[in-house]
């Protein structure tokens, strides 16, 4: 018995990296989605509310369950002038010396979709974007978490 547990548990083992999402994008198109969510980052970290709306949809919806002043969970949502409002010069100076992480994950991608996981310094957003009309891609969606995963 504990052979034939063994067997199953390492062809499980070997299959795993073929269940894993395939992205179906070409790597120009890869390489941009990949560009629009650094400079989402990076506009955030410093601040930049033109560099952050040059890569939001108009239609953006960001949200998040986070904990009200009672310690219960709400729904937290912004839309792309709250967002581009709340990227700040002041950015800057409290991110000055913090790591800037901005690692990117493409999740998956087909025609003109993507999804993808951006690991901040201090939480992580889950997006989804869209290739606009004029052939840029632009972030539609967020739903992020606060914390170190």
């Amino acid at each position: 018995m504990k052979s034939l547990f063994a067997a199953v548990l390492i062809a499980f083992c070997a299959a795993a990296p073929a269940l894993a999402a395939e992205v179906h994008l070409g790597e120009s198109d890869q390489a941009a989605v990949r560009a629009a969510a650094l400079a989402y980052a990076r506009g955030w970290y410093a601040g930049d509310g033109a560099q952050m709306a040059g890569v939001l949809h108009d239609k953006l919806a960001k949200r998040a369950y986070l904990k009200n002043k009672e310690r219960r969970r709400e729904l937290s949502e912004l839309d792309k002038a709250g967002l581009v409002a709340g990227t700040r010069p002041e950015n800057a100076q409290r991110y000055a010396k913090a790591p800037r992480r901005a690692e990117v994950e493409i999740l998956d991608g087909f025609g003109n979709v993507a999804s993808v996981r951006l690991q901040m310094d201090e939480w992580v957003d889950y997006m989804h974007l869209v290739r606009a009309e004029d052939g840029e891609w632009r972030i539609i969606n967020v739903l992020w978490e606060l914390g170190e995963p």
